[in-house]
């Protein structure tokens, strides 16, 4: 009935579009940059509705049951980064019997090498939702960064950029990752276990430890 925390990396339709249905159902909402009239009114509609509504940045922190989560990006007032793709925010959240994750948004490889070169960042990962659907255009250097035991890609079937890119893949393959990918496999779950991390995938209905 209630969401205590909605956060929305970026204002791009894939991300934010049907914010809508949750209006007057959400405590606090963590948002990318606006870039835009139809943002902005977005936002006032969440703040009409009663929630905290908090323009992301690096270093923010909360608490969201008994985990702790923290932004990671995009550093506050960037002027190299002013909105979309490259402003998203980046989630890391751990604690509390969720696997130590990191969510990526859809920023591309020049931000991706700003967040690593930060030092930021507290790899290894067990999670890590990869970056714009998998794209071509990823840093590697981030990815050996925070080194996931699973890749998260989160992407349309049959969508028109040929996401997720075999590169991207062949890079998570290289540095051992178990990979999940909703395009093939739906619903993908992912828990911890003491200090294992097993992955759960609707269309194929096994549990395979990462």
């Amino acid at each position: 009935a209630r969401l205590d925390l909605l956060v929305l990396t970026h204002f791009d339709l894939d991300h934010a579009g049907g914010a809508e249905a949750v209006t007057g159902r959400v405590d606090e909402v963590r948002h990318g940059p606006p870039t835009s009239l139809g943002d902005e009114v977005l936002l006032q509609e969440f703040r009409a509705a009663g929630a905290d509504v908090v323009q992301g940045a690096a270093g923010q922190e909360g608490r969201l049951g008994d985990a702790d989560w923290v932004l990671r990006w995009p550093p506050a007032a960037s002027k190299a980064f002013t909105g979309g793709n490259d402003a998203s925010l980046v989630l890391d959240i751990a604690g509390g019997g969720v696997p130590h994750a990191v969510f990526l948004g859809d920023m591309s490889a020049s931000p991706q090498r700003a967040l690593a070169a930060s030092g930021a960042l507290n790899g290894p990962y067990d999670v890590a939702k990869i970056a714009h659907h998998g794209s071509a255009d990823q840093a590697p250097e981030l990815y050996e960064q925070i080194a996931p035991a699973v890749a998260l890609i989160s992407v349309g079937v049959d969508n028109d950029y040929g996401h997720p890119r075999v590169e991207t893949l062949d890079l998570l393959a290289r540095l051992g990752a178990v990979i999940a990918r909703t395009d093939r496999e739906g619903v993908v779950a992912v828990w911890r276990e003491g200090a294992a991390v097993s992955v759960w995938r609707e269309r194929a209905g096994d549990v395979v430890p990462a």
